[in-house]
């Protein structure tokens, strides 16, 4: 465990001194506070007429389906991708390789779930600045959705881990990450049967939690997930253990 750990660490070291992920960190702090200073002091009468809670939900919605899976798909390709093209993926460590994979699996869903706490500490703070009828009440079923939000993205992440081991190019690993995310997102209204299949498709899953939760689809949902991840973490690993040194 101390092996992983640190080597969790140092992964986490390598993403925070990308400009890009701390772009991300901004954009995770800034969004939330210009969304509500331009909601509350602006003539947005179609964003005032929503409840405090609806817009919160909204810049919730922006995160997990759009800016965090953007984050995890440049950390993928840069982690895995972009260090075999630089030949510093394999270095010789006191580390195994499913240790290294771990690690790095890890620090992208732990980054990952930096970024969704920071943007609700942004929201709540924001909410409380700005919003006149901010209600304290909110606060646990509004960190709630967003640490629910949060299993979903690591299934994607592993989903991301898995695509970037296949290419040997960065800009083909990335551009092909987005391309395919696209498609999963609007397979469903050509295919609606196909929704529940892909692994976008529970990316908003926080808003089920919402209403009245029942068990037999918690137990499904969760199983999904589970297999899901399993499945893109075991083939990822195989991509990664073939790799040569």
């Amino acid at each position: 465990m101390k092996t992983i750990r640190a080597s969790t660490f140092n992964e986490l070291q390598k993403l925070l001194t990308k400009k890009g992920t701390k772009l991300f960190v901004l954009a995770a702090v800034l969004i939330p506070v210009l969304t509500k200073l331009l909601v509350n002091n602006l003539f947005l009468t179609d964003w005032m007429a929503l409840p405090t809670e609806n817009i919160n939900f909204s810049l919730l919605d922006l995160f997990v389906t759009l800016l965090i899976p953007l984050f995890i798909f440049i950390a993928a390709t840069d982690l895995f991708t972009g260090e075999g093209e630089r030949g510093t993926l394999l270095q010789v460590r006191p580390i195994s390789r499913m240790e290294l994979f771990l690690s790095k699996v890890i620090a992208i869903s732990v980054f990952s779930l930096f970024i969704l706490l920071l943007e609700w500490l942004a929201v709540m703070i924001s909410s409380a600045v700005f919003d006149k009828a901010f209600d304290i009440t909110v606060i646990p079923s509004s960190l709630g959705a967003f640490i629910v939000s949060w299993f979903p993205i690591i299934v994607l992440s592993s989903f991301a881990v898995m695509l970037a081991l296949f290419v040997h190019s960065s800009i083909l690993a990335i551009s092909g990450m987005i391309v395919l995310y696209l498609i999963m997102m609007f397979i469903p209204y050509v295919l609606p049967n196909s929704l529940y299949l892909l692994p976008s498709a529970y990316l908003d899953w926080y808003m089920q939690w919402l209403s009245d939760v029942s068990i037999r689809w918690v137990i499904q949902t969760v199983t999904y997930l589970c297999s899901s991840f399993a499945l893109f973490f075991s083939v990822g690993y195989y991509m990664f253990n073939r790799k040569e040194a």
